[in-house]
């Protein structure tokens, strides 16, 4: 088990440089990692599965006791988060693909990536936990309503086949794991650095299959895909605190839904696509910068903001 610990550890401390590494090689060298894009549902599941089996009524505990800023926080995940990313596409002109996966990447939940940025930036890491759980199990309704809605006039989207599929791969997974920490609580706390690695490893791959299936697809993007995505972070972090302190929300709870606002389930939105667009190569390109970016700018921001701590 200390070994375990320690892979963890390290896994987590170097995980956007290892992320780096392996996306270089998908790219250049993609042959070793297509067997992972079929298999890109079951990671998320399994991600989801191990996110159940952390959870506890703690996970819970904020939506009575501090109602306001969870409201706020989920409020403005499922309206400013899928709005921005739509307005941006339109405004600047970009395919219908795209617009696709800039919906995706904008209609899906805040990512567990989030909880920790918000414990480094000295957020309301409780807070944040219930959102993202909360958030999470809301998306298997809004994200699938969210896509149709913005994204539904550019191609033929069956919103309860979306549905299902995201029953199936968030839903499903995410009460299984709650069940058997129920089962299993009295032995939990000795698993959780194996369930926290089980967790990154699944990421990678996700990461890894995606470019080597679409490579090509995301550098044919150009650089315009790259500074949405990094405006869509960013004005994601500025609205989620900014309006939240406009609304009465101390400044630690603040940074919780400012974190929420700006990391998004990448990993979900990747696995949407290649479920239900895989005939439409780049609507999986948001998502997948997404997924580095916000690992990149989310670290940056978290040790920034540790320094202003605020009520």
């Amino acid at each position: 088990m200390k070994t375990v610990n320690m892979i963890a550890a390290f896994v987590n401390k170097y995980l956007i440089y290892i992320m780096i590494v392996l996306m270089i090689l998908a790219y250049f060298m993609p042959q070793p990692f297509l067997w992972i894009p079929p298999r890109i549902t079951n990671l998320l599941s399994i991600i989801m599965f191990c996110m159940g089996m952390t959870l506890n009524f703690n996970a819970f505990k904020m939506v009575a006791i501090q109602p306001k800023a969870f409201i706020i926080g989920l409020l403005f995940q499922f309206t400013i988060s899928p709005l921005v990313a739509y307005a941006l596409a339109q405004l600047f002109g970009l395919s219908s693909d795209l617009v696709i996966g800039f919906v995706l990447l904008g209609s899906v939940s805040g990512g567990t990536a989030s909880n920790v940025m918000t414990f480094i930036g000295k957020g309301d890491v409780a807070l944040t936990v219930s959102m993202t759980t909360i958030s999470t199990l809301l998306a298997t309704l809004v994200t699938p309503f969210l896509t149709y809605l913005l994204a539904g006039k550019y191609t033929d989207i069956s919103f309860v086949q979306m549905l299902l599929s995201v029953l199936q791969m968030v839903l499903l997974p995410i009460i299984l794991g709650v069940i058997v920490h129920r089962l299993m609580h009295h032995y939990i706390d000795r698993w959780l650095q194996t369930f926290v690695l089980i967790s990154s490893v699944s990421i990678l791959l996700i990461v890894a299959g995606t470019v080597a299936k679409n490579g090509a697809v995301i550098v044919q993007s150009g650089l315009i895909v790259i500074l949405l995505v990094l405006l869509h972070n960013l004005i994601g972090y500025g609205a989620g605190y900014g309006l939240s302190r406009m609304l009465g929300v101390s400044a630690k709870q603040a940074k919780s839904i400012m974190f929420q606002l700006g990391m998004k389930n990448t990993g979900l939105a990747i696995s949407l696509a290649n479920a239900h667009f895989a005939t439409i190569a780049a609507a999986v390109t948001p998502a997948a910068v997404g997924m580095v970016i916000h690992q990149i700018t989310g670290p940056i921001l978290a040790n920034l903001v540790s320094k202003k701590e605020g009520n």
